[in-house]
């Protein structure tokens, strides 16, 4: 062996000590400390996870729907009264800011406004604006919570909708429905 190899065999070898130190010290870690999770596990549990949450949940249920193929928000609880004098007039530019085309609209010429073209009217107490599209909708709308205050920089659906449901355009992190089950402990 020249002195290099053997550099780099005494290298591989440093490596090799230093990551199993750390992992040995991170199970060591792990042990110590698992006295005092079993301990916090003792505590009532409210529901199916022991010691979780660290109170009881105020709510008795929930019904989250996330629609994807379903209507635009323009067309069911987003009105825009003024989006009518935009009728078939181009995007302004202030209103793109330079956001890049996706795959779908890159070959279009222009980008005329286009308003619903259906009735909106108020309703409930709450006076949440309705389109005539959901009748049944608006006679319940005291009783349901409407978002319209999300939006994201992500230009294609599917990251969009993984920010919405996760808070990050990556996959992999825990979604509302989660959080909703973790909070009723369900």
């Amino acid at each position: 062996m020249n002195s290099i190899e053997e550099s780099l065999l005494v290298e591989t070898r440093r490596q090799l000590l230093a990551k199993g130190g750390r992992g040995l010290g991170a199970l060591a870690l792990y042990t110590l400390l698992g006295g005092r999770a079993n301990a916090a596990s003792e505590k009532k549990a409210v529901g199916v996870l022991p010691g979780l949450p660290h109170f009881p949940p105020k709510a008795k249920r929930a019904i989250y729907l996330h629609m994807l193929g379903a209507p635009p928000q323009m067309e069911t609880f987003d009105y825009k009264p003024n989006m009518a004098n935009w009728f078939d007039k181009d995007l302004p530019d202030t209103i793109r800011q330079g956001q890049r085309l996706t795959g779908m609209t890159s070959g279009q010429a222009r980008f005329p406004v286009a308003p619903s073209i259906f009735k909106f009217a108020q309703h409930g107490q709450c006076g949440t604006w309705v389109s005539e599209l959901l009748p049944y909708t608006a006679k319940m709308v005291d009783d349901i919570a409407v978002v319209r205050s999300m939006n994201t920089d992500a230009i294609n659906h599917e990251p969009a909708t993984t920010f919405m449901q996760t808070g990050f355009m990556i996959a992999g992190k825990p979604c509302v429905g989660s959080w909703i089950s973790y909070g009723l402990s369900a």
